[in-house]
């Protein structure tokens, strides 16, 4: 009998756990929802942000269009990576891949004679440094599940202060890209210096570039375009990781309350083959006794 209850216990216990990834599972499903449309809604902004400063750059003279954040500070070997990481587990293999990326990243920058800082959003990526004892230059913990676009552009402009003052040559990102619900790759994202704006004029070879009046000056525009762009590129880095960690978790979760589902039936089985064995047993010993008793 005492058999019989520690299978009956262990698959209550799995119905318990079932029960808990079910739910995570329809809250990450969700969430995905909600940062799914955000991210698509942003990406045409982010794209067309970026073509027109580059249908810019296109229409102009190159030497009447400067701008520093195009161009790496002279003798400065520090590069800043940004590692998006989430605040929670149970969502697959979101932040092993982002970190084992960012890991080798590193060790390439270095074996390249640069300096490396280290900017870590969220939790699970604090940790994972922390305990390897690599020193983290910049901790972000504020950031949800859903990004605010005003935390992140305060983030991107400390980091444009920092390359424009010249401490820092380049700014990377770590983050797992997010192309379909059935796809994401880590993936490395190169912010400044910018060069690769998509050019209109690449997207249509062989089409004529119309002139264009500006006003005001094209430089001026420029100057307000070129920072919004990068803004926004590192505003569309966060709802990719943002939409892509929602979605490995969908996954995880569902395959974990399919699993869990599996184990209970094996246990169930297991439970009625003990408890019919047991009875059987019973019911031969009340036999026994009443043959012996004749």
């Amino acid at each position: 009998m005492a058999k019989a209850r520690r299978i009956l216990k262990h698959a209550n216990a799995v119905k318990n756990i079932r029960t808990i990834t079910r739910t995570m599972e329809m809250v990450a499903a969700a969430r995905f929802k909600r940062t799914h449309d955000l991210a698509v809604a942003a990406r045409p902004y982010t794209d067309h942000l970026a073509g027109m400063v580059a249908d810019i750059l296109a229409r102009v003279p190159r030497e009447k269009l400067t701008h520093p954040l195009m161009t790496a500070p002279k003798d400065v070997e520090t590069v800043v990576l940004l590692v998006i990481t989430s605040n929670r587990g149970l969502c697959g293999s979101f932040n092993t891949a982002v970190l084992r990326l960012a890991c080798e990243r590193m060790e390439q920058l270095r074996e390249s004679g640069y300096k490396v800082r280290l900017h870590v959003v969220g939790k699970r990526g604090i940790q994972f440094f922390r305990f390897r004892k690599i020193e983290v230059a910049l901790e972000y913990r504020d950031f949800t599940d859903m990004p605010q676009y005003e935390g992140i552009r305060d983030a991107a402009v400390k980091l444009m202060d920092t390359y424009l003052d010249g401490e820092i040559s380049d700014v990377e990102i770590a983050y797992m890209q997010f192309i379909s619900s059935g796809r994401q790759s880590a993936s490395i994202a190169q912010i400044l210096p910018i060069s690769d704006l998509p050019s209109l004029a690449q997207q249509r070879p062989g089409e004529e570039i119309l002139p264009y009046d500006f006003h005001p000056s094209p430089e001026e525009i420029f100057e307000k375009l070129l920072p919004a762009a990068i803004v926004q590129k590192i505003y569309q880095c966060f709802m990719d990781a943002a939409v892509s960690e929602q979605v490995m978790r969908i996954a995880a979760m569902h395959g974990a309350t399919e699993s869990a589902d599996e184990m209970i039936q094996k246990l169930t089985v297991r439970y009625n083959r003990v408890r019919q064995s047991q009875i059987t047993t019973e019911l031969a010993e009340i036999m026994g006794g009443r043959v012996a008793l004749e």
